[in-house]
């Protein structure tokens, strides 16, 4: 009898205590009978009473405690090592404030073994309102930004498809595919929190891989736009980190105009909205020169592990930002200005 596969799944913790009456009953009761199962949390150094509920209450999930907060980038690479350890086939990135279905992780091995992919996303619905969506996957627009598709809709998703990237609320991942882009980490540790999924996902595509949404797989997601907001600093900076890193320097030229557009924009805004010293804070912080000797080391190495041309990945980046909290007539102007641009220059991408 040939060894099952075996599937981690890896939950990060940080003053999650809130949210396990909500997971921890279900999750823990998941049974499967084709791969083996192992719940793993990593608490990031919290300072609720989440680790001892857990501990008094579900003595079989393993908990791994960080001596400090680590972000959701260094949480996870500690989640990652750990199911290398333990010679994991796959691993699943699960949000804490997430409640799953039963037999959500059938779906998702069932393609996995049969298919090549990057990264397979569960569909991501809402916990307030079940019948609409919060992620069918997520969409990367050329300068950067990342958003959830679908996002406030109806539930009608019922095909397999292709997405730019997978949310990290809710991921099925190959370790070996992980092993052969970075064996040290699963996410870029340099980001600490926000758009390190996005990151992932493009630097798969880099090495050759699709990523996927396997909508027959289900999770809740207790999401909360205006709490993800507040950290403009984080999104800023890891939004030009990413492209400073994944762009071939021609790319880097071509979008440049709109670039220095969309900058110029932002901070005009920022003036008005409270984040111009966030927005400051996170150019100083990327244009900075000890920033710049990391940056350029992790340049040179994905450049060195892309498999695929800029023109096979970024023709399906997006020049529109379609998300529906941020829809306003400014959004809809930039959307008119921006979409155009892209519209035309992506077609002079042949490298």
């Amino acid at each position: 009898m040939s060894k099952k596969d075996k599937v981690i799944i890896i939950i990060l913790n940080f003053n999650g205590l809130s949210y396990w009456p909500d997971l921890m009953p279900f999750l823990s009761q998941e049974k499967y009978s084709d791969f083996e199962l192992e719940i793993v949390v990593i608490d990031n150094h919290s300072t609720d009473d989440s680790v001892n509920y857990l501990k008094e209450n579900y003595p079989a999930v393993t908990i791994i405690q960080n001596a400090e907060n680590l972000g959701f980038a260094g949480g996870n690479n500690v989640g990652y090592q750990y199911a290398r350890r333990q010679g994991a086939d796959f691993i699943y990135l699960l949000n804490q404030d997430t409640v799953i279905t039963s037999g959500f992780l059938q779906p998702l091995y069932d393609f996995a073994k049969h298919n090549k992919f990057g990264s397979l996303q569960s569909k991501i619905k809402f916990w307030s309102d079940q019948h609409k969506i919060n992620s069918l996957g997520n969409a990367i627009h050329y300068l950067g930004f990342g958003y959830s598709t679908g996002l406030g809709r109806e539930d009608w998703e019922n095909k397999i498809k292709k997405i730019n990237y997978a949310s990290g609320a809710g991921v099925f991942l190959s370790v070996k595919v992980l092993e052969e882009l970075n064996k040290d980490e699963l996410f870029d540790q340099t980001m600490f929190m926000y758009l390190e999924d996005l990151d992932l996902g493009w630097s798969l595509q880099l090495l050759g891989y699709d990523n996927f949404l396997i909508p027959d797989s289900v999770i809740y997601h207790k999401y909360e736009f205006n709490r993800s907001m507040k950290q403009s600093y984080w999104f800023e900076r890891n939004r030009w980190w990413v492209m400073l890193k994944n762009y071939k320097v021609a790319t880097l030229c071509l979008i440049l105009p709109a670039w220095l557009l969309m900058e110029v924009g932002q901070l005009l805004y920022a003036l008005f909205d409270g984040r111009f010293k966030q927005k400051l804070r996170a150019c100083f912080w990327v244009l900075s020169p000890r920033q710049w000797h990391f940056l350029l080391a992790r340049r040179r190495y994905i450049q060195t592990k892309r498999k695929r041309t800029d023109r096979q990945v970024v023709l399906n980046f997006q020049g529109s930002i379609l998300f529906q909290p941020l829809d306003s007539l400014m959004l809809k102007l930039a959307n008119i200005i921006f979409g155009l641009y892209w519209l035309i220059i992506k077609n002079f991408i042949f490298w």
